[in-house]
């Protein structure tokens, strides 16, 4: 029982690293989007790559999209 609650911790523990990294990442990129806007500004490309790879981390990891695919997967694995 102790065994479970332990691993448990343990995950959220983990989630909350990773959550915690995210933050940081998005903020250099965001940091990095607005440098190249206001120095470099013609290059329109680079904010938009940078843009969408934000846009990727806030949909993967805050909107948790994943969990929409995961009963999916337990029903096949199940049959």
């Amino acid at each position: 029982m102790e065994a479970k609650v332990d691993e448990k911790l343990e995950e959220k523990k983990e989630a909350f690293r990773k959550g915690v990294a995210i933050i940081i990442l998005l903020f250099f990129l965001t940091l990095s989007e607005y440098w190249i806007g206001v120095v470099a500004y013609s290059w329109w490309t680079a904010i938009l790559a940078i843009a969408l790879l934000k846009a990727f981390f806030v949909v993967r990891d805050y909107m948790h999209i994943g969990r929409l695919f995961e009963a999916d997967v337990e029903e096949e694995a199940q049959a």
